[in-house]
């Protein structure tokens, strides 16, 4: 059965966060200068960083970069943001922005907005042109951990170790929601259409949260704190990472992990998508940045420069440059000369395909009740086996059943008891879109849930 709040339970998750951290104080080398071929970045092997911020202010915990490439802006242990030209490294201003650590930033769609989440309990807007403070945004009553702004630039959601997350208009600074949970929020992303929020607690578990009808379900499966969360470009993939030193790619709204990344020898502190979907970018305790293969869940680069545990990661918005941001108070770049999708050297197995719409709890339970029904009603005679029987089942978008398959032994034994052998998949019938598990009892209890 389906409910506002259901629970997945997947073997080993991960989170990583959209927090990055960074530092800066001019460029210290240049490409050229390095003597990279583009030989070396096809190949994945480049391990030097490209230009340096460097800064005295302490450990940088938070960097957001501008949706046109442009602007970098970082915050430190110190309270206060610096605003950067990506291009030329130049620091056009500093704001001592709040009384404690920020560890979170955000930019707004449009460019014009920056929004800092701080250790002071506070969320504060700024004008990211001229750095003149807009709004202060009180409601917490512990450290704000992580901030994000939804992609259509109308809500802010924020993440606190007060258990709760909180969804703010961004226009007035108005609170509209608050989203309780049982420990600390260490992350919080928005889907690209706005209407889906992940947050990552530390208990480890990620929640998904559909905001139109407030249902939401939990993912289940770290060993550590869900310390970042993302969603792919395209929606289909919520990465995380953890401080179980591993990243997780998750098909989210089924709960299916598609890849597990390992590798990491410290906790995974954060995650970035690159512009096209093709790569992530993980960074760790362990003072490394991982560059990897989406499609094949393979390691593709590793950036070892930093001397102090990596924070923060961030793409530039045309993947031109990665930022990379460590407790060594330096922010390095990492040029990616060619497009990320011309490093991935062969095409890799596709998982299964989906359909790429996103559906809400209520539809998820429509489809529930619909294979309940077409199962209870061929299931009509007295059950003669002592060990419940285990299926799989596909169905299409009308919530027809389009396959069956038998997960343990009892199962496949009974299959024709139970009559749910003429929903054996056959050539013809349509690409699956849900899947659900099915369970049948030898009490004569059917069960169904979502898989």
């Amino acid at each position: 059965m389906i409910s506002k709040a259901v629970k997945w339970k997947v073997s080993s998750a991960l989170t990583l966060t959209a927090v990055v951290t960074a530092v800066g104080m001019g460029w210290s080398r240049s490409i050229s200068e390095l003597g990279t071929t583009g030989a070396q970045f096809k190949s994945g092997l480049f391990t030097q960083y490209s230009s340096s911020f460097k800064d005295n202010s302490g450990w940088i915990y938070a960097i957001a970069v501008s949706p046109d490439g442009k602007t970098l802006a970082s915050g430190c242990y110190g309270g206060i943001i610096k605003i950067w030209n990506l291009q030329t490294g130049e620091l056009l201003y500093t704001i001592k922005a709040h009384t404690d650590a920020i560890e979170s930033l955000a930019i707004s769609p449009d460019g014009n907005l920056l929004a800092s989440g701080s250790w002071d309990n506070r969320i504060k807007l700024w004008n990211l042109k001229t750095g003149i403070l807009i709004n202060t945004l009180k409601g917490h009553a512990d450290d704000v951990k992580a901030i994000s702004i939804s992609p259509d630039g109308r809500l802010l959601a924020s993440g606190s170790t007060d258990k709760t997350v909180k969804l703010w208009n961004l226009a007035d600074g108005k609170l509209l929601r608050t989203l309780p949970d049982t420990d600390w929020i260490q992350s919080v992303a928005f889907s690209p259409n706005s209407k889906i929020l992940a947050t990552g607690s530390e208990d480890g578990t990620i929640k998904i949260w559909w905001l139109d009808d407030g249902g939401n379900y939990t993912l289940t499966g770290h060993s550590g704190p869900a310390n970042s969360v993302a969603f792919s470009p395209d929606g289909k993939t919520l990465a995380s990472g953890s401080a179980d030193k591993t990243v997780k790619l998750w098909q989210f709204t089924n709960g299916k992990v598609l890849h597990t990344l390992t590798g990491h020898s410290g906790p995974v502190q954060s995650v970035a998508f690159s512009a096209d979907g093709q790569a992530l970018a993980s960074g760790s305790y362990d003072k490394t940045i991982k560059l990897w293969n989406l499609k094949t869940g393979e390691l593709m680069t590793n950036f070892a420069e930093h001397s102090k545990p990596v924070w923060s990661v961030a793409f530039s918005s045309k993947d031109t440059v990665l930022a990379s941001g460590s407790g060594d108070e330096t922010i390095k770049l990492w040029p990616v000369s060619v497009p990320i999708a011309a490093q991935v050297n062969s095409p890799a197995p596709e998982v299964e395909a989906t359909s790429s719409e996103i559906i809400s709890p209520g539809e998820i339970a429509h489809l529930n009740r619909k294979v309940y029904d077409q199962i209870d009603k061929s299931w009509r005679s007295t059950p003669t086996f002592s060990t419940s029987l285990v299926y799989r089942v596909a169905v299409n978008e009308e919530g027809v059943i389009t396959d069956c398959q038998p997960l343990n032994q009892a199962a496949g034994d009974f299959i024709q008891e139970v009559s749910l052998s003429s929903f054996r998949k056959v050539a013809h019938q349509p690409k699956h879109f849900r899947q659900f598990k099915v369970v049948l009892k030898p009490s004569g209890v059917l069960e169904v849930s979502p898989w």
